[in-house]
């Protein structure tokens, strides 16, 4: 059952939290039923067979939509109609009764002070309702024979109320005080993350003079080591523009790298760079590796691999419970030889051989028609 349960895909502290009670609630539900039907409580194992897959639907709603009251809503009335239904069914003889008194501080965090308050005396109404129907149609139940039973139910109901308040508000401070203290954080962070790109930024500007003047080979090794520069620059550029800190957007990143390298070194001719992994997010030490190897096979491929009628380079990333695959394949004409380009000495081969060093990976390389490079490593 839970691998069908998605994950929250937020950083919200409350939309965390509500979270965990869907998944709290599911698990107890769970272990509700197990045991009610074992021991052949059927009607009671019905309820909590229902209430488990509406509160699976309910953090699939949450989760997609990611709207906080409306969720709790959905929480809250899944709950309140099993509560209230099992205990009806059960004459009051079960433990729901004291959730449904813990079952109103649960509304505290989501939604509005006057809104829970609402729902408090609405809960208790109903209560309220089913003890009195409990008393016409059961008049011997011992719990509506005695009044002081009553009065210590409503006693209880009204302390644990009022220190739930009390608890919602020391909650309620420290939230705003993490989330002051996440804002000044993050944007303390953003600013490390723009300082650095621009600098970054700098010294490949003034790389790039020097190769306007300089001419032959070391032209063209000052343009390399630019780029290459301003492949890290990118990853920093990203990190500010964006919310999360953790982990980049493999297609954008690839996407921005691909058009620079291209309007670099193409020299006129007809290639197309084709990204395959929308929607992946990879962890930041992960993409700077990433970055790297990407520039030097990319920019390997754009100015090697081609004619003058071009071609197409494919760049791929797989992940599943075994680690990611990275790939960079060419439809150009090749070589016969590959293993002798892993052993080759040139600076950009030794940077790839570190990166995925670093990655604990694993290069190999192929070339069928064209080239391809593959890099398995498991991202940790």
């Amino acid at each position: 059952m839970m691998r069908f349960i998605p994950r929250l895909p937020v950083n919200d502290h409350k939309m965390t939290l509500l979270y965990r009670f869907y998944m709290t609630l599911i698990v107890v539900n769970a272990l509700a039923l197990g045991i009610d039907f074992f021991s052949e409580r059927y009607d009671n194992a019905a309820i909590e067979f229902t209430v488990i897959v509406a509160l699976i639907a309910g953090l699939w709603y949450l989760v997609r939509y990611q709207h906080l009251s409306i969720s709790a809503y959905i929480f809250l009335f899944i709950l309140s109609t099993a509560l209230f239904t099992l205990i009806y069914i059960n004459s009051f003889a079960t433990m729901s009764v004291v959730f449904v008194l813990l079952l109103p501080l649960t509304t505290l965090l989501f939604i509005r002070l006057r809104y829970s308050l609402l729902l408090t005396i609405l809960l208790f109404t109903v209560m309220a309702g089913l003890l009195y129907m409990e008393f016409l149609n059961n008049p011997e139940n011992p719990l509506v024979q005695n009044p002081r039973a009553l009065f210590n139910l409503a006693y209880t109901a009204l302390i644990i109320y009022i220190f739930g308040l009390l608890y919602h508000f020391s909650i309620i401070k420290t939230f705003d005080e993490l989330d002051a203290s996440n804002r000044q954080k993050e944007m303390l962070l953003k600013e490390v993350h723009h300082r650095v790109k621009n600098n970054l930024n700098v010294i490949a500007s003034i790389i790039g003079l020097q190769a306007n003047r300089t001419e032959g080979k070391g032209k063209e090794q000052l343009r390399l080591s630019k780029t290459r520069i301003e492949s890290i620059a990118m990853v920093h550029e990203m990190l500010y523009q964006c919310d999360d800190f953790e982990y980049i957007d493999f297609h954008a990143y690839m996407k921005q790298l691909s058009v620079l390298l291209l309007g670099m070194f193409s020299n006129q001719k007809k290639i197309k760079i084709a990204i395959d992994a929308k929607e992946m997010k990879v962890p930041l030490e992960v993409m700077l590796q990433l970055g790297i190897i990407a520039n030097e096979l990319l920019t390997n491929s754009i100015k090697y691999a081609f004619d003058h009628d071009g071609g197409t380079v494919t760049l791929a990333l797989k992940h599943d419970e075994n680690g990611y695959r990275f790939t960079c394949r060419d439809n150009g004409r090749g070589v016969e030889a590959p293993e002798a380009l892993l052993r080759n000495n040139s600076l950009g081969v030794k940077l790839v051989h570190l990166c995925v060093k670093q990655l604990k990976g694993t290069l190999t390389l192929t070339s069928s028609q064209g080239l391809e490079y593959s890099i398995i490593f498991d991202g940790h």
